[in-house]
């Protein structure tokens, strides 16, 4: 579009209109409005629609436009006449006469910029650049540059003395150009080259690659916990935390690749060499290290680490868009299984398919109709009798049959469905367990496990009360499971939930305990009261098996802060006698029972007559 825009610089005199439309076609597509218009004055008080752009779907207007009455421009002649511009950002927050209010709208104006043209003080017509599809402010940058392509139309249009007139604009307009040019290919924020720059120079790397036998190597680079810190800091500190970074990565070797921002808390980085993949990794690696060293926000250091998606051409594909593409899809993998780095293969692809098939399905499940809840048993080590079930969810799948919760759990966590869903386990388990303790005269705690947007969403403790209260199950006898991180994922937010639910008397377990991230700091601050520890402490546990002085030491810790604990995945006995000499409380595994349907669990505790331990 510049070089557009720079052939309309070099158009001759008499060729005034093919110039104009030149300026308006290059500029309207550059500065991103929807349409740019030249009115012009004639005999009678009258203004004619004489040149006009419209970008793709915008319906034109300079038929309609035609002899127009001087009055439309009655609410502003006077300021146009002092050469004021009129800026509107948004035409419904602008005070306007319900007659031009209707011209406005008659035209689908969402906002709009006007330059009057003036010659020997007298108003000779103005240029217009509308905004149709959205409404919004003109950057103060491209105000400027708008109005130099204005005062090259008038330039154009008064004609006399047009030799000096041109070749004074031109200057403007060339300085305006390469000014544009910048703003079009690099970041406002950190001046970082942005997406479209991103975009050329992976088809530049392309193209040079295929001449001399080179790779273009493309890594998609995406800050981790960036989103909490927005969050926790507000937006002006990550602006500057943004700037931060990339003048920290400004200072690295980049081995002649490019840093882009696309958007975000997201970069990218284009490389073309021999070797390219084993250059980008190294490369990712100084600029991993560059995030090492604290930032300071507010009164704290706060660290950064990076996930990154990588891919390669000719290998991968040989478009920028299909290496953009993979790259993405690289990073999301490696953001999925929380990993630094993965590289694209073509099983990615069928994994992303497959999980937005399993995204579409799981949004048009019904919990009632396609969800069901299977219960396993938790054993009181001393008595050896059922103390508590966890309610464990399966998904019906109309062509799949039965799914695991493995099966579907990492997408339906990432959706809002999962309230919905998380809701009936709710309703479900506690009124399963009341009917239970009702029958067989017992009290035994259910644990439910709680999605992460559950957590962090407005109605979770109403929802958890209407479930006790439409059950009559006391409060005391239902526990939540939540991870490590789920707790910590949201800082102090999440901790006071847990708090809460203390207060109402739920209790709180905190599952896959030494998996996560929690430190023995961040323990002591979570309101919890049972600790279940994670199964790859005990599969294959034999008596001189070092994991043993871990086992030892947490359920030491668990006793000494008051907290109950509960060992998962017990396979056979000589285990479950292992962690009952160390001195857990609670245990389950499939030594016991696997999760069976609520018909199957009801006759375990038949077969009990009623020995259950009643839950603290």
């Amino acid at each position: 579009m510049v070089e557009i825009i720079a052939q309309s610089l070099s158009a001759h005199v008499c060729d005034a209109d093919a110039a104009i439309d030149q300026l308006l076609a290059g500029m309207g597509q550059l500065s991103g409005v929807d349409r740019a218009y030249v009115f012009q004055r004639k005999p009678g008080d009258l203004f004619d629609n004489t040149h006009e752009w419209c970008g793709p779907g915008i319906e034109p207007m300079i038929e309609a436009l035609q002899d127009m009455p001087i009055d439309i421009i009655a609410p502003w002649r006077e300021g146009f006449e002092r050469g004021e511009i009129l800026h509107v950002p948004s035409v419904d927050d602008f005070d306007l006469v319900p007659e031009l209010r209707e011209f406005l709208k008659m035209q689908a104006i969402q906002g709009l910029l006007l330059v009057p043209l003036q010659w020997d003080g007298a108003i000779v017509g103005f240029v217009g650049f509308d905004r149709v599809k959205l409404a919004q402010p003109f950057l103060d940058e491209v105000v400027r540059i708008l109005i130099a392509v204005a005062g090259a139309v008038g330039t154009i249009l008064a004609r006399s003395d047009a030799n000096r007139e041109i070749i004074r604009t031109r200057t403007e307009l060339e300085k305006a150009v390469r000014q544009l040019r910048h703003l079009a290919m690099h970041d406002d924020l950190t001046g970082a080259p942005n997406r479209r720059a991103c975009h050329l120079a992976i088809e530049a790397a392309l193209q040079r690659g295929a001449l001399a036998g080179q790779e273009t190597c493309v890594a998609m680079i995406d800050l981790a916990q960036f989103k909490s810190i927005n969050e926790k800091y507000g937006h002006t500190e990550g602006d500057r935390l943004l700037r931060e970074i990339v003048e920290r990565w400004a200072k690295v070797d980049q081995r002649g690749a490019q840093v882009f921002r696309i958007g975000g808390d997201e970069f990218a980085v284009v490389l073309g060499a021999r070797g390219a993949t084993a250059m980008m990794e190294a490369l990712m690696a100084d600029l991993r290290h560059a995030l090492a060293r604290p930032f300071v926000l507010g009164d704290l250091d706060t660290r950064l680490n990076m996930r990154v998606g990588m891919t390669v051409a000719p290998r991968d594909g040989a478009t920028a868009d299909t290496l953009a593409a993979n790259a993405d899809l690289a990073l999301l993998t490696a953001k999925l299984d929380k990993a630094e780095i993965r590289h694209f293969n073509p099983d990615l692809r069928r994994r992303a398919l497959q999980r937005h098939e399993t995204m579409q399905d799981l949004l048009a499940a019904r919990p009632e109709r396609d969800f069901v809840l299977l219960y396993q048993p938790i054993l009181d080590l001393q008595t050896g009798a059922i103390a508590k079930v966890e309610a464990l969810l399966r998904w019906r799948h109309p062509l799949r049959g039965l799914l695991e919760l493995t099966d579907f759990i990492e997408v339906l966590c990432g959706l809002d469905h999962s309230r919905k869903v998380g809701q009936w386990v709710f309703k479900t388990a506690c009124q399963q367990v009341a009917s239970w303790n009702y029958t067989f005269a017992c009290d035994l705690a259910v644990c439910v496990n709680a999605f992460p947007l559950q957590v962090t969403g407005p109605d979770f403790l109403a929802d958890l009360a209407a479930a006790l209260d439409a059950s009559r199950l006391p409060a005391r006898c239902l526990e939540i499971e939540i991870t490590e991180n789920i707790a910590l994922q949201d800082g102090s937010q999440n901790l006071v939930v847990l708090r809460q639910l203390s207060d109402l008397a739920v209790g709180v377990s905190l599952d896959d305990f030494g998996t996560g991230f929690a430190s023995l700091t961040s323990l002591t601050q979570m309101d919890v009261q049972t600790l279940k520890i994670d199964k790859s402490f005990v599969i294959g546990l034999v008596p001189d098996d070092p994991r043993l002085v871990v086992l030892k030491a947490i359920g030491h810790m668990a006793k000494g802060l008051g907290i109950h604990s509960v060992v998962e995945g017990i396979e056979n006995a000589a285990v479950a006698a292992l962690v009952r000499e160390i001195g857990f409380d609670y245990a389950q595994g499939f030594y016991w029972s696997p999760p069976v349907d609520a018909a199957a669990l009801a006759a375990m505790l038949a077969a009990e007559q009623g020995g259950a331990v009643r839950c603290a």
